[in-house]
């Protein structure tokens, strides 16, 4: 049975800055392309002073359209992290800077050259022969910082995605009915909140 949920944030990015970097630009070629693609998400929140059951929702991605998303009940996602997160990040004016090779992995800091971007910076780790992004650390302007890691199984899109999140308790980086949720807290607006998002994917 497909449980619908929250809705997915439409990440269509901007053209990409040239890099004249051989890996970014695999990277791009992998990931930039938007395609069809539709999966079944088990959700798993786990969010300090909140209470929130498994779900399971429906995402679809079809080219020049709207995601779809179907669910039932409440069902709260990552506003970074998310499958389609790769294309935004790779397809919006950015400067890529290389940091260091480790273990086969290439670790690069990806700069947001778009005053509107809501990302400043995202630190990535991907293998250097599958151009598979495994790890990424991504800070924004409103929503503090994300990290995410991923596991895969046979596909350039993950079978598994782990979000944590340390943020202002009233402001959660999640979305809610396709809005952002906001938790009114009755404590000062300084405390921080540990996050952590759990999404297996299933895809169709």
């Amino acid at each position: 049975m497909r449980l619908p949920g929250s809705l997915f944030m439409l990440l269509f990015g901007l053209t990409c800055f040239a890099q004249g970097d051989e890996h970014i630009d695999a990277l791009i070629r992998q990931y930039g392309e938007e395609r069809s693609l539709k999966c079944e998400i088990l959700v798993q929140v786990d969010v300090e002073g909140m209470q929130i059951p498994d779900k399971r929702v429906y995402v679809e991605f079809e080219k020049d359209q709207k995601p779809k998303v179907k669910g039932e009940g409440l069902s709260l996602l990552p506003k970074k992290g998310t499958v389609d997160q790769f294309r935004q990040l790779l397809t919006s004016p950015m400067q890529a800077i290389f940091l260091s090779r480790k273990e086969g992995n290439m670790i690069y800091k990806l700069v947001a050259l778009d005053p509107e971007s809501d990302w400043i910076t995202a630190d990535i780790i991907f293998d250097e022969e599958r151009y598979l992004i495994y790890e990424s650390t991504i800070s924004t302007k409103k929503f503090g910082t994300f990290h995410a890691l991923h596991s895969y199984d046979g596909r350039i899109y993950p079978s598994r995605s782990v979000v944590t999140f340390d943020v202002k308790r009233f402001r959660l980086p999640l979305k809610f009915i396709g809005r952002e949720h906001e938790v009114e807290d009755k404590g000062s607006s300084e405390e921080r909140v540990q996050g952590r998002v759990t999404m297996d994917y299933t895809y169709l």
